[in-house]
């Protein structure tokens, strides 16, 4: 009855740690948010009002296909539109649509869009189409199948899910903003997302150290790699699209852009590190559960075998996902039939191979990092319970 006491004392003063942490984590958070001050672009929208206002009408319309892309209409709308929302509401108002190539956003009737103007809606624009039902839609299926599927587990991932998103969000965007370099940014929310996630699915146990410990690693060793071969080929945050972008925005800021790419490649390398070193602790663990007699060195065996087939599928996964994101890019590059000479020395080709390849580096080492420190500690932790049983 005592032990069971004991048991149950623990348990709570684990919870109440946990939610104290939680907590605090927030509560610092949220004042960080509220006192963060920083120079705001120079041609930020300033005495612009939008809002969401739905066609009741086309008033007339002459589309036709693009000469040269048969399946894009475009040409000209005029719409009659009732606002939905803000202080104009139920505001009727007529606006011209004007449809292109690229900017092609034709309209019929019950289409709702995002719309703005500087002086109550006299002179209107549309911005874009509202889409942020579509958008609640996907994230209540997400929430529901992994909820529906993964029961207390699922629950615990999406809370874990919410919470790194929140310090990528709230946390690390904000430090880099005061001056913080994003490297060492990107790494506290390393440390934060993984312990975080690590706690809430598998509680507080040695499990749970070493796959952090490995995870957190491993993490670090794709930022270093990512950084020292951005260092030799000369390429930084300079080298991306959005620099010019980023310049302007930092322009009497302490933000630091060149750094922000490689903090960028940790932060994108965490999921799949995190699920293999997970995977292959967990594994470990539970087999020399299931057979104590089980040796480390037979315990590392096996973890590197589960880890070989992990591996390709992971592997796989992080370099497709860089790959995916730059999709438009690599079909841009290969309709031009570039020389391979330079193809292969592109700002952009070069930055996707870092990123693929340091991360894939260190998703491997992963594998004997998580299999030799979880088979060690999992030997080592059977032993000393044997130990203090006797002793008791």
């Amino acid at each position: 009855m005592s032990k069971f006491k004991k048991i149950n004392f623990e348990i709570n003063k684990e919870s109440i740690i946990w939610i104290v942490f939680m907590l605090a984590l927030f509560v610092v958070i949220v004042i960080f948010n509220k006192t963060l001050n920083y120079n705001k672009p120079g041609d930020r929208p300033v005495g612009i009002e939008y809002a969401k206002a739905e066609v009741i009408s086309i008033v007339s319309e002459e589309l036709e296909p693009d000469p040269d892309f048969s399946y894009i209409n475009i040409g000209k709308q005029q719409l009659e539109l009732k606002i939905i929302s803000g202080e104009e509401k139920d505001k009727i108002i007529f606006i011209n649509n004007f449809i292109g190539r690229v900017d092609n956003k034709p309209a019929k009737v019950g289409t709702k869009f995002i719309i703005s103007s500087y002086d109550n809606f006299i002179t209107t624009v549309i911005v874009n189409y509202s889409r942020e039902l579509s958008i609640y839609a996907l994230v209540l299926i997400f929430i529901f199948i992994v909820i529906f599927i993964g029961k207390l587990k699922g629950m615990k991932s999406l809370f874990s899910l919410a919470v790194t998103m929140i310090c990528v969000i709230f946390l690390f965007i904000p430090l880099i903003i005061i001056g913080v370099n994003p490297i060492l940014s990107s790494i506290i929310i390393v440390i934060l997302s993984t312990g975080i996630t690590m706690l809430s699915l598998n509680g507080f146990s040695k499990k749970t150290i070493v796959a952090c410990l490995s995870c957190i690693l491993c993490t670090a060793i794709a930022g270093i790699l990512a950084y020292l071969f951005g260092v030799i080929t000369n390429i930084s945050s300079f080298n991306t699209y959005e620099a010019e972008d980023l310049l302007f925005v930092a322009q009497k800021t302490s933000l630091r852009v060149k750094d922000l790419l490689f903090a960028g490649i940790i932060i994108a390398s965490l999921g799949a590190i995190m699920d293999t070193t997970m995977s292959i602790t967990s594994s470990i663990f539970e087999m020399h559960e299931v057979n104590n007699k089980l040796t480390s060195s037979q315990l590392f065996t096996s973890g590197m075998n589960i880890g070989k087939d992990v591996m390709g599928t992971m592997t796989n996964t992080l370099i497709l996902a860089f790959t995916g994101s730059s999709i438009n890019i690599v079909v841009i590059y290969f309709m031009y039939n570039l020389p391979y000479i330079q193809l292969i020395n592109i700002d952009s080709i070069v930055i996707e191979i870092i990123q693929g390849i340091s991360g894939g580096i260190a998703l491997v080492l992963s594998i004997p990092i998580a299999a030799f420190a979880s088979s060690k500690l999992a030997v080592n932790h059977a032993i000393n319970e044997s130990v203090l049983g006797d002793e008791f």
